[in-house]
């Protein structure tokens, strides 16, 4: 019988590869879940994630559970990729929240916004196409977990899958457990069972505290200290530091933290892919891997067509968007080519820090084109939603390459499982949204705030107000902006690179709840104890165990935060109390 890699391969050159029915029913499942479970966590907590490590390990337990078998690495890959993809596209959908927070007379049909959503959804997988080769070479630590967990899980050699599969299940383990009482309450909008700390009542008042939930130790231990370090001192500077000197300014704190993120993340990471580019910095390849082994046959109208989804995409995008949100089609079409080369920096912040800044493609669509844009709000925010959703998705897809790349599998049938889970992500995501407006509502009061979309239709009401920033909030924009592209020199040059925090992590910090970036903090120490504790081991691996530990944790953890919003979601409805997730 042929097997699975084989038969994976021999569909090498052609579009789609040659999975089982039952595996494309799993991953479809799969697609469609993630959708509706991030939907459930943007709205309650603020927090998207296209879920590819979740997708990992659901793909692996559910076709040993299903098939009676232990899938081969091109197939979970794969399973990876479509999964992901409708998780992100979820996130999206979730997005489009800041619409009706904003008008609530705004209601669509289900139809032309489904169809939206799946058109950018596929136009976000072709940005992610179109620079594949110079992406998979960054880190993108969820994606190397990725990578890591699959070759662990189809390790053949039962004496060399024992040690990591323990670390996996040990610490999943203790990642799940830790996380029910970070999510739990017995009151109804009580605090969480095991809640954030605070030396004082001031540091509470500026979130400045300690929080427990092991998904945000476990992204620290992934990501090492140089994140961690970058992101502690981006909370600082924005907790204690820009609102001291922005009291009083007439475009608000909150504004100000969030223009001078934009200068340390915009500007200065186009200049680090230049100072990459010039010192020729080095593919990241972790020990154990080796791309490259097998060389793919692209379609022959592979470009033809990609070319023809990403035109058409855009042109469809355009008119519906137009249709839904009264957005000019002209400036739809510029939003896509504006938000196309910020994909890109999204990208490259999240290859090294795995945080996709989502939302300062929306705040620099927003600040570029606001004064182009008439109609009030709802044009904007449609601006706002094409941007975030390019990004989330063309970032997932990056996440999913970058897998992919390390084990050697098929981009082509990358690109083709991800446009299939941006289709479905869209059909299950946008009437659950509805279904969730008719029977819960979200927003301010509600019970789904929607923290995110709150502030995105915050920012387009001020920016429909002819809200302008002022000649010294442009001034401290540009010399930021200038700074911080010098200091990216420093963390690209190889004799001061590896001291220097992450310029990533700086500006990732200043977005970030202190408490949060506080904790990604600590697992980065965590991070750096191991591999200095390792010096010694020779015949263990720091990286990989810190690694398997990190993404064991930051899995579970997200698995059980999504299976809590559930349950207690099904409890509310049918009138059960008792256990509430926490305010």
């Amino acid at each position: 019988m042929e097997s699975a890699s084989s038969a994976y391969l021999a569909r090498d050159g052609r579009f789609f590869p040659a999975l089982t029915v039952l595996e494309w029913a799993l991953f479809a499942v799969l697609a469609a879940t993630l959708a509706v479970t991030n939907i459930y966590t943007t709205l309650l907590i603020g927090w998207g994630d296209g879920g590819s490590i979740i997708a990992v390990l659901l793909a692996v337990l559910i076709l040993r559970g299903v098939a009676r078998r232990s899938p081969e690495i091109p197939v979970t890959n794969l399973g990876q990729t479509m999964a992901s993809a409708g998780g992100s596209v979820g996130f999206a959908v979730a997005t489009y929240t800041a619409v009706e927070i904003a008008q609530p007379e705004f209601q669509p049909g289900i139809v032309p916004l489904t169809l939206l959503f799946m058109l950018m959804g596929m136009v976000g997988a072709m940005i992610g196409t179109s620079v594949r080769r110079q992406m998979v070479g960054y880190f993108f630590p969820s994606g190397t977990a990725c990578a890591v967990i699959q070759r662990t899980v189809a390790e053949a050699d039962p004496a060399r899958r024992q040690r990591p599969m323990r670390l996996l299940t040990r610490w999943g383990a203790l990642g799940a457990l830790i996380t029910i009482p970070t999510k739990l309450t017995f009151s109804k909008g009580g605090e969480a069972l095991l809640h954030t700390i605070y030396p004082s009542k001031a540091f509470e008042e500026r979130g400045a505290g300690l929080a427990f939930d092991p998904l945000l130790y476990g992204i620290g231990i992934v990501v090492g200290p140089r994140i961690g370090v970058g992101m502690l001192i981006g909370g600082l500077v924005a907790t204690f530091g820009i609102p001291e000197w922005a009291v009083g300014q007439p475009e608000g704190v909150g504004n100000w933290v969030k223009f001078m993120a934009i200068g340390v993340l915009t500007l200065p990471t186009f200049a680090t892919i230049v100072f990459a580019f010039l010192f020729r910095t080095p593919l990241v390849v972790p020990a154990g891997f080796t791309p490259g082994k097998t060389t793919y046959t692209a379609p022959r109208a592979a470009k033809t067509v990609w070319s023809a989804i990403a035109i058409v995409g855009i042109g469809a995008t355009a008119f519906l968007a137009d249709y839904l949100f009264g957005l000019p089609w002209p400036f739809a079409v510029l939003t896509a080519g504006i938000a196309w080369p910020l994909c890109i920096m999204n990208g490259r912040v999240q290859g090294e820090t795995d945080i996709n800044p989502v939302r300062l493609v929306a705040i620099v669509l927003l600040a570029a084109l606001a004064w182009a844009v008439a109609g009030g709000t709802t044009p904007m925010l449609g601006m706002a939603i094409i941007g975030g959703t390019l990004a989330a998705v063309a970032c997932d897809l990056f996440q999913d390459f970058r897998t992919g790349y390390l084990l050697d599998c098929n981009p082509t049938h990358q690109t083709t499982v991800q446009l299939v889970g941006c289709a479905i992500g869209a059909v299950a995501a946008v009437p659950f949204l509805a279904l969730l407006d008719s029977q819960v509502g979200f927003g301010p009061g509600s019970s789904l705030p929607a923290p995110g979309a709150q502030v995105w239709a915050a920012m387009a009401q001020a920016f429909a107000g002819d809200l302008r920033p002022t000649g010294t909030m442009w001034l401290a924009l540009t010399l930021v902006s200038l700074g911080a592209s010098a200091y990216a020199f420093l963390t690209v040059w190889p004799k001061t690179a590896r001291f220097m925090p992450s310029i990533f992590g700086i500006g990732i910090g200043m977005l970030l709840p202190m408490f949060n970036s506080f904790a990604i903090f600590l697992g980065g120490l965590i991070n750096l104890a191991v591999m200095l504790s390792y010096r010694k081991k020779p015949d263990a691996s720091a990286g990989d165990d810190t690694m398997l530990v990190g993404s064991s944790m930051f899995g579970a953890s997200a698995v059980v935060s999504v299976a809590a919003v559930i349950v207690t979601s099904i409890l509310a409805a049918a009138g059960i109390g008792g256990v509430f997730l926490a305010s």
